[in-house]
């Protein structure tokens, strides 16, 4: 009898476990399609720019302001 219950529980548990991974999916593409989609559509008609690449060169150098490292090198080591 405990070997029934036991093999019960685990295809319950392996169940649950289908249902959970089905319910995340479905809740991510809800709160995907209901608030990322049209918050990001009304950022482009607005024209915001929030992560500041718009406009800007296509390279990766930012370019600093004291080149020199002696200061920043002074008591290393």
């Amino acid at each position: 009898m405990r070997a029934i219950l036991a093999d019960a529980r685990r295809r319950l548990l392996a169940g649950a476990v289908r249902v959970a991974a089905a319910l995340g999916a479905v809740l991510l593409a809800v709160v995907y399609w209901l608030v990322l989609g049209p918050v990001a559509l009304t950022l482009r008609v607005l024209g915001v720019d929030l992560l500041g690449v718009r406009g800007k060169p296509s390279t990766a150098w930012t370019p600093v302001e004291n080149p020199d490292p002696k200061p920043r090198l002074e008591g290393a080591g």
